[in-house]
């Protein structure tokens, strides 16, 4: 079954009852788009006690907030914290290091305090390769992590086979902390927990233009013009026309959700109970466990969408026959496709975009965890209009570097989507 949010409209609460925007409007701060972003900056800023008002084109987690797989990563993509260290000094890198980190204990207290409906899983995350190579640097990289009071371990090959039934991996790193949920779930709580703060989220309202004009921004949608001293644009991937300058400074890459009927093997492929990623990345390889014992992993989004979710599996079962060999193959029920806000470094990016107004951008696939916390960077930031408020860089615009990443993609797409176009003719 294709839908718009796939295996996550099984179980995720009911969205909130929320209006839509039928007549101008005066506010302090607005903010656009009701993801992750959004609603974690809302949430920030209504805990401090701040009034702002949420414009949502569709209904919360309709973009990529509510289409993921739902792994709640604290860690770097494709960075170490000594990247982090050198790119920022060592004790600005260490302080990011740690935050970032922090976003588990972030979500907790939110569940907590507001009783979210999440689903959550936490065994925390392995991620593994099968060159030794690789393997030494992960167990470097643990001892950083370890070295900043973060918990993250280093796992050998034994540990690692302990975690994912299979004896081709090398080693691994244990992301502690790291956990899975329903990530549809987390944007419609996210929304009732700042509904209960007294933010008003305004649904089925796109914004078509925004303008300054004297001291205010001018938001245009199609029932109201809403009129605000704060701006913060929250949309991501999904931004298009709506800031252009914007549009410029990342690449969207397209990716497809797929989930199986409950798969009763599945807790002996994991006898661990952790999701699993194999970090070899010449193929998207991951391993997670949602309601029912049901699989969910991820691929890159096959040209023609009219697909059946065992077509889009194609490219994941060469490899999942691969490492297990006998086991039965998952029957596909779901599959959904969203897509993924690439920076040219696979670093977000905060940044100012007018007086007063400010955004975030280029998750580059670990929104979860990063637009939660960067959510508290950009509350502060459209508080106060100093960038030195973020514990996160504030940057300024910039074109998004093609030949940067002209590698990434050749090494990383090229080959899967070969073999995917092949599996399509075969």
């Amino acid at each position: 079954m294709s839908d718009e949010f796939g295996v996550w409209a099984v179980t995720a609460p009911e969205v909130p009852a929320l209006p839509q925007l039928d007549a101008d409007l005066d506010c302090e701060i607005a903010i656009v788009g009701a993801g992750y972003t959004g609603l974690s900056t809302a949430l920030h800023l209504a805990e401090d006690n701040q009034r702002c008002v949420v414009l949502e084109a569709h209904e919360p987690g309709w973009g990529a907030s509510g289409r993921n797989t739902g792994w709640l990563e604290p860690n770097w993509w494709m960075k170490k914290p000594a990247d982090i260290a050198r790119l920022h000094g060592r004790d600005r890198g260490a302080e990011l290091s740690r935050w970032v980190a922090s976003g588990p204990e972030l979500l907790d207290r939110w569940i907590a305090r507001y009783d979210l409906r999440v689903e959550i899983e936490r065994s925390g995350l392995v991620l593994a390769t099968d060159r030794p190579e690789k393997s030494a640097e992960l167990e470097v990289e643990a001892r950083d992590w370890q070295a900043l009071g973060v918990a993250h371990r280093y796992l050998d090959r034994t540990e690692v086979r302990r975690y994912v039934a299979t004896d081709r991996y090398a080693g691994g790193i244990m992301l502690e902390g790291g956990a899975t949920l329903n990530p549809l779930a987390l944007s419609r709580e996210l929304a009732r927990a700042c509904r209960t703060r007294g933010v008003e989220i305004f649904t089925r309202t796109p914004v078509g233009t925004i303008e300054r004009q004297g001291s205010s921004w001018h938001l245009t949608t199609p029932r109201g013009i809403v009129r605000c001293r704060r701006l913060v644009l929250a949309t991501d991937a999904y931004t298009r026309d709506l800031w252009p300058a914007l549009a410029g400074s990342f690449a969207s890459w397209h990716v497809a959700v797929i989930a199986s009927e409950p798969y009763g093997r599945l807790r002996e492929l994991l006898p661990g109970g952790a999701p699993f990623a194999d970090l070899g990345m010449s193929n998207i390889f991951t391993l997670r466990r949602a309601a029912d014992d049901r699989l969910v992993t991820t691929t890159f989004a096959p040209i023609r969408r009219s697909l059946s979710p065992a077509a889009v599996a194609r490219p994941f079962m060469r490899k999942f026959n691969k490492i297990f060999p006998t086991a039965p193959a998952p029957r596909w029920s779901h599959v959904h496709f969203g897509e993924i806000g690439l920076s040219s470094d696979m670093m977000p990016r905060i940044a100012q975009i007018g007086p007063q107004a400010c955004t975030a951008y280029g998750y580059s696939g670990t929104g979860m965890n990063l637009a939660m916390l960067i959510g508290g960077e950009l509350s502060r930031l459209v508080q106060t209009d100093r960038v030195d408020a973020s514990i996160y860089p504030v940057v300024p615009f910039e074109k998004f570097a093609v030949r940067g990443v002209l590698g990434l993609a050749l090494r990383y797409v090229h080959a899967p989507l070969a073999r995917h176009l092949v599996s399509r003719i075969a």
